[in-house]
């Protein structure tokens, strides 16, 4: 098999794969009854931090399909990314 199609292949088959991740919703941000943005342990108000240099690698990496943003809860200590369902292209 040629090399050149085995990396075409494998590219789509990623970019496949990060789609289908952001039609499930995985690591998207949680609604809840008190906020839009809910601790996935607690239930309660993230607040956004400085996000960090790997998450700006991951965002290269997914090819920004991911608008991720870094979050802390104050009151368990949960820290990471989320992500909005809604897709808003940036123009840079």
């Amino acid at each position: 098999m040629d090399n050149f199609l085995l990396v075409f292949i494998l590219v789509l088959l990623y970019v496949l794969l990060l789609f289908i991740i952001r039609k499930l919703g995985l690591g998207s941000k949680k609604s809840c009854v008190n906020c839009n943005n809910c601790c996935p342990d607690c239930n309660l108000p993230l607040n956004r931090i400085k996000r960090l240099y790997k998450d700006q690698i991951l965002h290269r990496i997914t090819f920004g399909v991911f608008d991720f943003k870094r979050y802390t809860c104050n009151e368990c200590g949960w820290e990471g990314l989320r992500w909005e369902r809604k897709y808003t292209q940036k123009n840079n």
